[in-house]
């Protein structure tokens, strides 16, 4: 594969984000948009919020969705998004200049029961993928859960422990939040749900999963008539070795710069199979592989890259992903 030299290598890091704008205070939350913004705005939303697209979306955020009340065609102020969020869930609402990329700052605002909004939109040419979340990501993907306390509860796991984390626990924290709440999946109905706000507010990630779901099926990788979180685990545990090595594969090609961008990080996987001699099919067969959520397999994946999660991670059940993060963050949180 030939990577574009124009392409900045990249080696696993995120670089950091030079701020040279001031924080807002609490009198400047509410800034003007462009009518192009609120275009771009509009149509985001119009191309997601499509019933075939919005019916493999997990029933919370349709719920949420309703008690946002968001304006398809508006970029929703600061003040909208508070009086709908803070009375039920207890979380406030506050604009930013930081970007996810400095993960510190996002965590200490979250100990405070802060969720930060950027300010920045995607462009145009950003329609259909963006390389960082943006505002859209976070109200649209992001603020229609955290009007219900279930939502609130998860999220306030994090920052206890991310706080009083080592260094290597908080990769895995970062992780652990990357494919939960931005990229994970979730059974429901006997059907793959998509929960994290990553995908969902992105149409790319949003029909490249969905058409995982239905390729499972044309494939007869799951049977639909059938438990799809048993049949989910079955595979994974025969294949668990050859899962392992694509992961370990992803984390060199990183390591050597050659995940540089969306197209191909997506593709890329691909040649990887044949390099470790691992079978295109089954539950290798498509462009991501999906997988139990698990704490020992997510901490093994590589630093976390946006243009490239080679595997969705899915729970039984929302209530089971909440243990199964109770059960790293917790003692981890509990530390004197």
């Amino acid at each position: 594969m030939t990577r574009n030299q124009n392409v900045p290598a990249y080696t696993g890091d995120i670089a950091a984000q030079q701020i040279t704008s001031p924080e807002y205070s609490e009198a400047s939350q509410e800034i003007l948009f462009s009518e192009e913004q609120h275009a771009i705005w509009a149509d985001l939303f119009v191309g997601i919020h499509q019933p075939y697209l919005t019916e493999h979306i997990c029933a919370e955020w349709k719920t949420g969705m309703e008690l946002l009340q968001l304006d398809p065609g508006r970029i929703p102020t600061v003040r909208h998004l508070i009086d709908r969020i803070t009375p039920r869930s207890g979380w406030r609402i506050e604009r930013t200049v930081v970007r996810y990329t400095m993960a510190d700052d996002w965590y200490k605002k979250f100990s405070q029961r802060v969720f930060l909004i950027t300010d920045y939109l995607r462009t145009r040419d950003q329609m259909e993928f963006t390389p960082e979340p943006d505002m859209f990501h976070d109200i649209f993907g992001h603020l229609p859960f955290l009007t219900q306390k279930f939502y609130a509860r998860i999220e306030d796991k994090f920052a206890p422990a991310y706080l009083k984390a080592t260094t290597e626990e908080r990769e895995v924290i970062k992780r652990l939040a990357w494919y939960s709440t931005e990229f994970g999946l979730v059974a429901q109905d006997n059907r793959f749900k998509v929960f994290g706000a990553g995908i969902i507010s992105g149409r790319k990630e949003l029909t490249r999963t969905i058409m995982e779901f239905y390729r499972l099926g044309v494939d007869n990788v799951i049977d639909y008539s059938k438990d799809v979180y048993e049949q989910l685990n079955q595979h994974f545990l025969a294949n668990k070795n050859n899962l392992y090595k694509v992961i370990d594969g992803v984390n060199a090609l990183h390591q050597k710069g050659q995940m540089s961008s969306a197209d191909e990080g997506w593709n890329v996987v691909l040649s990887l199979y044949k390099s470790l001699g691992i079978a295109q099919e089954g539950m290798f067969g498509g462009d991501v592989i999906l997988v139990p959520f698990n704490v020992e397999t997510i901490a093994r994946i590589p630093k976390t890259v946006y243009a490239f999660n080679p595997m969705l991670f899915v729970s039984r059940s929302l209530d089971e992903m909440d243990e199964i993060l109770d059960s790293y963050l917790k003692p981890i949180a509990g530390r004197a």
